[in-house]
């Protein structure tokens, strides 16, 4: 459901609704401040269409922040490709080290964590899918390291797979997509460090 409808619940009694807008949308390249806001207020009423736009030039954050709320919004419908008409340029998957997390993320969760959060400063959301961990973080226009502790894994040891903003760019969304692995377990404490208008985006699977 498009434009402006109220949340209202209806997605607990109708399994065929899935998401809905209701929201001043991504496709209007608001502010990491407005971003980061939407998690305590809209999204609380129900799934958020939010139209995320990775890779895209008129973005006010970095891809990475774009990446992060696939993990930090609820909704079933997760576009990548979204105001794109040239898809071509994706092709070459080494200009786009963020596309792999786009093709790992779920459409439901099987749990959700809020991990940590400031009203329109930042905020940390971690959701299980089967046996792995999605864990998406975002900042406002402030640059800011949050360290999380992850107890909320099982036992064992896993591998995170890390999309952290790279050195900032002039602009935010020419801030590059930085991708390394670490071993953690639950009691890690990951050391979450964003850019301005940045984020980090972290999938975490069993060794």
């Amino acid at each position: 459901m498009h434009d402006d409808v109220r949340p209202f619940g209806y997605e607990r009694t109708y399994p065929n609704w899935i998401s809905l807008e209701g929201v001043r949308g991504n496709e209007n390249f608001p502010t990491a401040t407005h971003n980061v806001t939407l998690p305590f207020a809209r999204n609380i009423g129900g799934p958020l269409d939010y139209t995320i736009c990775y890779g895209q030039s008129r973005d006010k954050t970095t891809n990475v922040h774009q990446m992060a709320m696939a993990a930090v919004y609820y909704q079933p419908l997760n576009f990548l490709f979204w105001y794109d008409n040239n898809l071509s340029k994706y092709a070459n998957t080494a200009n786009w080290p963020g596309l792999p997390w786009f093709n790992a993320v779920p459409t439901t969760w099987d749990e959700s964590r809020t991990l940590t959060g400031s009203i329109g400063q930042y905020v940390a959301v971690a959701r299980r899918s089967g046996s792995t961990w999605f864990l998406g973080a975002m900042t406002n226009e402030t640059a800011r390291t949050l360290s999380l502790p992850l107890s909320f894994l099982g036992s064992g040891t896993y591998t995170a797979t890390v999309y952290a903003d790279g050195a900032p760019g002039t602009s935010p969304y020419q801030t590059p997509v930085v991708v390394s692995t670490q071993s953690v377990t639950a009691a890690t404490t990951l050391s979450v460090a964003m850019a301005p208008a940045g984020g980090q985006a972290v999938i975490l699977r069993p060794s």
